[in-house]
């Protein structure tokens, strides 16, 4: 079948489960692809996310020829569609193209008192500015009406191949199918991966829409697995969404608590899983604590970052991470950090103001996304700058502790992550500054490589200060957002289920939580949204799959 797959010409669909090859003979097909292009023609390989592209681009590397990979650009659907805005959006408005980021969107969001849905739309088709959302839209737009732009495009690329196709949104299936009128297209899918149903635009009929429209020649790799050739996890994970009796395998392990906090039990199954793993595999291995809340995520992250002692007096250590969660909320908080950088720079009122409006900023992101009781904090700190600002002393207590820092600011080395860490200490003694701390946190600005490093260094003044570094560090992060940084994965990372989406880790650590978050709903029936979950969940491992339930949580298979 593979054969086939590499000498048939036309549309193709490959279909399967996790870990049967789909990403290596869509790689393979390219590089029989390659020879075939002209000078500037590339394939081009489309992904949802950043991690994925990472892994696919790893995986290029043991496949393709260093000429081969030059010949194909992976890349996110987002970083596509910001291309095709950036270079032909004023043929669509008659304007160059403007962007917002996230967190500039989720304020505008909180501040607008209409319909944000068609605020967003009128501001990119009249004003030309653009935020996430309305990037496909307006990308399916240009391509839908100017034969030119399309031409231009498959001219570029006359073999694209999509990834994870049954995720693909309306507007994103827009796009592919003006593209495929001229290139031939490679989709990858798993109906069984599909658990985004609850995301505007997707539909579980792609698939069908993609059989009758393009009329591809399927494949179908489901009985292949080179993720966990053993079988055991892909059964059981088969077996979770099927709802069918299973044996569980040896590598799948089921750990019950009872009183125990669920964190602290998660943190020494952590330490347990990474030994057993790295003495099998020789080397350090990557592990993935997954959970359905991005609550339970965070208690779990928290719990990771201590070393504690046990009831028997043991020392578990604590674990180095980075937690995949609320991106927009933990760049606000690195703008609050970042406008206390500039403080050697300003009188004391200017400063403290300054730092008193990213936090307010912060909450107005929470309140844009649906965090109704950010609105009274944003009240209070606006009272509060505005007390400042006419010399009098504020009430809220956030701004009084900022008052205060500011007196015993000393000032910085123009070594930017000592710097920061020092300014990030700031952010204690008030429930508003606790909590952006807490976000802060999960920016690891811990090497001097990194790109936030870097961007500091050109801000700092030379002798105090760093000029301007909200905008530094705004501009860094909305750079860091679009582009994958070529990174080795975390060993230990903390996510929920849904943002472990084609990611894969040597085992996985499944967490379910003791009054919310369970993994299945009572009556959960087969290949039901929970259970497409559990799977996808399940099948991010290659070695081993680890539960921790509560002790009277519902059986995943029936008896």
């Amino acid at each position: 079948m593979r054969n086939n797959i590499l000498h048939t010409s036309g549309h193709l669909l490959i279909e399967g489960g996790p870990g049967c090859g789909k990403t290596t003979i869509a790689l393979l097909k390219a590089k029989k692809n390659v020879e075939r292009l002209e000078q500037e023609q590339r394939i081009l390989f489309l992904s949802f996310s950043r991690a994925a592209v990472r892994q696919v681009t790893e995986r290029m590397s043991g496949i393709l020829t260093s000429a081969d990979r030059k010949a194909i650009e992976v890349r996110t659907f987002h970083a596509f569609f910001l291309e095709v805005i950036r270079s032909h959006g004023c043929l669509l408005t008659g304007a160059p193209a403007r962007f917002i980021t996230p967190e500039r969107e989720a304020q505008r969001r909180a501040d607008y008192d209409g319909d944000w849905a068609l605020e967003k739309m009128r501001l990119a088709r009249e004003e030309s500015v653009f935020v996430f959302d309305t990037l496909a839209p307006l990308a399916a737009d240009l391509m839908e009406r100017s034969a030119d732009v399309r031409h231009l495009y498959s001219d570029r690329y006359p073999l694209i191949i999509i990834d994870e196709f049954q995720d693909t949104n309306r507007d994103q299936w827009r796009v592919i199918k003006a593209l495929a009128e001229d290139s031939t297209t490679v989709c990858l899918a798993d109906p069984d991966q599909r658990i985004f149903d609850h995301l505007d635009g997707i539909d579980e009929y792609r698939l069908e829409e993609l059989r009758k429209t393009l009329l591809p020649t399927s494949f179908d790799l489901s009985e292949d697995n080179h993720r966990s050739p053993s079988g055991g996890i892909l059964d059981y994970a088969n077996a979770v969404l099927l709802n069918q009796s299973v044996e569980m395998p040896k590598n799948v392990v089921d750990k019950r608590y009872r009183y125990r906090p669920t964190e602290i039990f998660t943190h020494e199954l952590v330490v347990a899983t990474r030994e057993v793993l790295t003495d099998y595999l020789g080397s350090k291995p990557s592990i993935a604590i997954l959970t359905r809340t991005n609550a339970l995520a965070a208690r779990i992250s928290e719990a990771l970052t201590n070393e504690r002692s046990t009831d028997k007096g043991d020392t578990v250590p604590a674990i180095d991470h980075v937690l995949a969660w609320e991106p927009e909320l933990v760049a606000a908080s690195a703008l609050v950090i970042a406008s206390i950088l500039e403080w050697p720079l300003k009188q004391q009122k200017d400063a403290v103001v300054d730092t008193l409006i990213q936090i307010a900023d912060y909450y107005r992101i929470k309140l844009g996304n649906g965090t109704m009781g950010a609105r009274s904090r944003i009240n209070t700190l606006t009272k509060s700058i505005a007390a400042i600002e006419a010399y009098r002393k504020p009430a809220a207590k956030t701004a009084q502790v900022l008052l205060e820092r500011f007196k015993t600011l000393s000032e910085f080395t123009g070594q930017p992550v000592s710097d920061w860490q020092t300014a990030r200490a700031k952010l204690t003694d008030s429930a508003e500054l606790d909590e952006i701390f807490r976000h802060a946190r999960f920016l690891r600005l811990l090497k001097a490589t990194d790109a936030l490093a870097w961007a500091l260094l050109d801000a700092w003044n030379g002798t105090s200060g760093y000029i301007s570094a909200a905008d530094v560090v705004r501009l860094a992060l909305a750079d860091q957002a679009v582009n994958v940084a070529q990174k080795d994965t975390p060993k230990v990372s903390v996510m929920t289920m849904h943002k472990s989406k084609g990611k894969e880790f040597d085992g996985v650590i499944i967490v379910e939580d003791r009054y919310q978050g369970e993994l299945l709903s009572q009556g959960s029936l087969p290949r039901a949204t929970d259970r497409r979950l559990l799977r996808v969940a399940i099948t991010r491992a290659r070695h081993v799959v680890v539960f921790v339930r509560p002790h009277d949580a519902r059986p995943l298979t029936p008896p």
